[in-house]
């Protein structure tokens, strides 16, 4: 017997917010039918049960419908409805050691952007104890140990003595897990056997992640999986030889279809249930219901990765300059290290690849939250678009209050706040601002948060250089808790104010969060379907974006006439500001500018006719320079960016 569950739940299980979708299969697709958000220690499950309630007063026949035609039993339908989940990883730290200091920088920028704390020492720098130290602090959780892959010179002479301390420092931590990248494996025989350690597992890395890897072209088959071995050390053998696995993934338990042929033939099986042809099976999953009339978990045709992070003694991984960019084998290592498989942050960046592909438009997102921030980059290629690249940056420091921030940190918010703040001060109130995230989310607490945001974006971005090689994505996407609580048009302005690579993109944000819990579905084709059916409902539109390059100061920069399909608008174009017009969400029109001067738009040029779209802050035209120019005086630069702030949030006054 099969049942057809018609709606499901998805939960992302933040740091500081807990934020819940319920979604539903209405008119023949999946679609987004209410969300809530609320602090993390509140009992999400009252807040689903008022989400049904609501939706039972505005439309008791689709609730009806969801439920399986019968009288619905809110309370029961929370306990039952299938839940996809997606949580942030907690905060771990990495020791970082190696021979020169050329090495150390090396793997330090792979290990931060995979989302690590970062400490880090070399031994053409650092004594022995120093080093120690930093491997057997208690809040250390791991070891990165790496060289280049043949280390010559002084680091080749550094490394048996390193590699001999972390040894050492591994039989009095057995449960501290050492990374040996790049050169460095081959002392990997110099590590023990230890009793208590527990053999490794698998590692799973996506290659929707990874700069070097395509999207598969066969959308019914679920992503080849690329596995990095983690060891534990044995009597003596080969160093390439692969380590018993453990398959990280667990059955989740989202949606159902209305239309399904067949199921899984045994409990746990990896594989989808063979779809139906009919429309309504091309977009919706499927499960099988259990055939005793007690309430269980229901097993689903698409399965997210869930669980504990695997335990694993000894990992070996590629060395530093490693993939494109340099870094991004070694940063999928130690991102599975970290992270929880079902976590949150990377789910965003997989969902992001997957839109890539089924939009077909080069898209980057940026998420920003309480334990760190993500930066992501995909778009397709090849022929016909068959298959996506993608890059990413993982941050610990990418949060929007960080718990030890730096004076580099502190630096940042300072510039990017409009209010009067000293040093002390705004440490003051970016550890306050951790203690309680949800507290004066208003007035002169809201401005102070769209400072920190703006700060944890600019070191997001810094974080990925190779961008500023890149052209301005097509569509632009906000996502985190940070975000999800500011006005439309103050988000849209941020994202024009760090964003600063000439084109012409959508400005969209992930209002309902639903990204991470998406990207945990294990099997590519499921998510896409999913997320070809639901990109319009959780992708909100904060307005169009135009952004040329090389403006010069002046009484008039050039005209716009933007046509519509009912009406024709002119507007004068002013070098150094911020323009909007009026064009809401939903409406696209065609923007003819005549520049006075030569620009860059895509091309170099006087003319330009493009293709735009509207949203809740209307169209802004950015004429401001590129980078952004803003003087390094204090009031001067306060003065300006409350100038640009107040034109898109005049109700900050108020």
């Amino acid at each position: 017997m099969t049942s057809q569950p018609r709606a499901f739940f998805a939960l992302d299980y933040g740091s500081a917010t807990t934020s819940g979708a319920v979604l539903g299969h209405v008119g023949g697709r999946w679609r987004l039918i209410a969300h809530a958000a609320a602090p993390s220690h509140v009992d999400f499950d009252a807040v689903l049960i008022g989400l049904l309630s609501q939706v039972g007063r505005a439309d008791p026949e689709m609730l009806t419908e969801m439920g399986g035609g019968k009288r619905p039993n809110i309370p029961a339908l929370v306990a039952t409805w299938p839940k996809l989940e997606a949580r942030t990883s907690p905060q771990r730290r990495i020791a970082v050691l190696a021979g020169s200091r050329r090495q150390r920088r090396r793997l330090e920028t792979a290990a931060l952007r995979a989302g690590w704390l970062v400490v880090g020492g070399s031994a053409d720098e650092d004594d022995p104890v120093v080093l120690s130290r930093l491997v057997l602090s208690i809040e250390t959780n791991a070891v990165l140990l790496g060289a280049d892959r043949s280390p010559g010179g002084d680091e080749k002479r550094h490394l048996p003595d390193l590699a001999a301390l972390v040894a050492a420092a591994a039989t009095y931590r057995p449960e501290l897990t050492v990374v040996l990248a790049g050169g460095a494996a081959v002392y990997e025989s110099e590590f023990p056997v230890l009793p208590d350690a527990q053999p490794g597992r698998e590692l799973k890395t996506e290659p929707s992640l990874a700069a070097t890897e395509g999207e598969p072209v066969d959308d019914a088959l679920p992503p080849t999986t690329d596995k990095a071995a983690a060891q534990t050390k044995r009597p003596p053998r080969k160093a390439d030889e692969a380590a018993g696995a453990d398959e990280l993934t667990e059955a989740a338990a989202p949606a159902g279809a209305p239309e399904a042929a067949g199921a899984p033939e045994a409990a746990g099986e990896a594989e989808a249930a063979p779809a139906d042809t009919s429309p309504a099976a091309e977009t919706a999953p499927t499960e099988t219901a259990p055939a005793t009339p007690e309430r269980a978990p229901v097993p689903a045709a698409f399965h997210a990765v869930e669980g504990d992070a695997a335990p694993a003694h000894i990992l070996l991984a590629p060395d530093a300059e490693a993939g494109q960019p340099a870094g991004a084998s070694l940063q999928q290592v130690l991102e599975g290290l970290r992270a929880l498989p079902n976590d949150s942050r990377l789910g965003v960046g997989r969902s992001i690849a997957s839109l890539a592909y089924v939009l077909d438009r080069s898209v980057e997102v940026v998420e920003v939250g309480l334990q760190g921030g993500l930066s992501s980059r995909s778009e397709p290629f090849g022929q016909g678009h068959s298959s996506v690249v993608t890059s990413h940056a993982c941050l610990a420091d990418g949060s929007f209050a960080p718990a030890n921030p730096s004076e580099e940190v502190i630096d940042g918010l300072v510039a990017w706040s409009t209010n009067v703040l000293d040093r002390h001060r705004a440490m003051d109130r970016l550890n306050d601002l951790r203690l309680a995230p949800w507290g004066e989310a208003d007035g002169d607490g809201a401005v102070f948060r769209v400072a920190a945001a703006k700060a944890a974006f600019a070191r997001l971005l810094d974080a990925m250089p190779e961008l500023a090689a890149q052209p301005m994505p097509e569509l632009l996407v906000a996502a985190g808790g940070v975000f999800s609580a500011m006005p439309p048009s103050v988000v849209a302005l941020a994202l024009a104010d760090l964003v600063r690579r000439p084109g012409v993109s959508q400005l969209t944000i992930d209002q309902a969060r639903l990204l991470g819990p998406l990207g945990i579905i294990e099997n590519e084709a499921e998510r896409r379907r999913l997320l070809a059916n639901l990109a319009d409902d959780i992708l909100m539109p904060l307005g169009g974006l135009i952004l040329p390059g090389g403006v010069r100061p002046g009484r008039s920069a050039g005209r716009m006439k933007l046509k519509g399909a009912v009406s024709v608008s002119e507007v004068e174009l002013h070098p150094g500001a911020v323009q909007v017009v009026d064009l809401p969400p939903g409406r696209a029109a065609r923007a003819e500018l005549d520049f006075r001067d030569a620009v860059r738009l895509g091309t170099r040029g006087h003319h330009f006719s493009v293709d735009v779209g509207g949203g809740l802050s209307g169209l802004l035209i950015d004429l401001r320079d590129i980078p952004m120019r803003i003087s390094d005086r204090p009031d001067s630069r306060r003065a300006a960016l409350d100038a640009w702030q107040r034109g898109m949030w005049p109700e900050v006054d108020e």
